[in-house]
């Protein structure tokens, strides 16, 4: 895999987006996925961010509920713009901000059920990081091993604490038809993505090889699909549309241990 901050998936490029779309562009997606992040209410008292990158797509507000928040983030331009967007907002209370380069998710996913349980009583947030695994993994299918192993650990890491995830689902050129947060009681099957948010499209249009005309991004089996699953549009660039699904839950019980 390429320095972190030039992969695929994200680095300089992305946060170029950033920079120049956060406040426009990505305005009803950030504004939209806010409020469904403010529904989420864990009662840990310290964050792990798995995927922080520079922090665009979460209003700075969500983290105050939080005393302590840890990013896993390899790439060192995403610390920088991840704290200074924290350090400019306008927030009633600040946590304390620490940062973790180490890979904890892709060579071995085993590596982040340890650092949550060294970590103690904490809620773990996956921050546009899943669907983003077929790039890293150069992944085409939803078997795929390396998916395999990331689904294992993401279901023990997410056993015992609260937990939530938004992802990307499908992409590609075509505008979802939605009025988000768009709910559903249950995660959608991929028929029932298009025929809600793409009227007049072939049901088979989402593909995981890409020969579709929408790019189905694996994050299937990742959470239970029978959780109450809420779904976005965000124009990630002019003219190309990522559907983010969503999904969270919330501990009911203390952590073993």
């Amino acid at each position: 895999m390429s320095a972190a901050w030039l992969n695929e998936a994200g680095g300089l490029r992305y946060h170029f987006r950033g920079l120049r779309y956060a406040e426009n562009l990505w305005a009803p997606f950030r504004f939209a996925l806010a409020e469904w992040l403010y529904a989420w209410q864990p009662p840990e008292k310290k964050l792990v961010v798995v995927g922080a990158s520079g922090g665009w797509c979460v209003q700075p507000f969500f983290f105050e509920r939080f005393t302590d928040v840890l990013c896993l983030e390899p790439d060192p331009v995403a610390h920088f713009l991840f704290r200074r967007r924290l350090a400019r907002a306008p927030l009633e209370a600040r946590p304390r901000l620490r940062f973790e380069s180490r890979d904890h998710l892709l060579a071995d996913p085993t590596a982040l059920v340890r650092l949550l349980d060294g970590e103690g009583d904490v809620a773990v947030l996956f921050m546009n990081i899943l669907g983003q695994l077929r790039v890293l993994f150069g992944a085409d299918a939803a078997d795929d091993a390396k998916l395999a192993r990331v689904r294992e650990a993401v279901a023990e890491a997410t056993r015992s604490r609260s937990w939530a995830s938004f992802h990307d689902r499908v992409s590609g050129a075509m505008a979802p038809q939605i009025e988000q947060p768009a709910r559903s009681a249950v995660r959608l099957t991929d028929a029932e993505i298009v025929r809600r948010f793409f009227p007049g499209v072939e049901p088979e249009a989402a593909r995981a090889d890409g020969s579709g005309e929408l790019l189905d991004h694996l994050t299937g089996g990742f959470f239970p699909a029978d959780r109450p699953h809420a779904y976005f549009s965000w124009e990630l660039m002019p003219g190309v549309f990522h559907l983010i699904e969503a999904t969270c839950g919330v501990r009911r019980a203390s952590p073993a241990g």
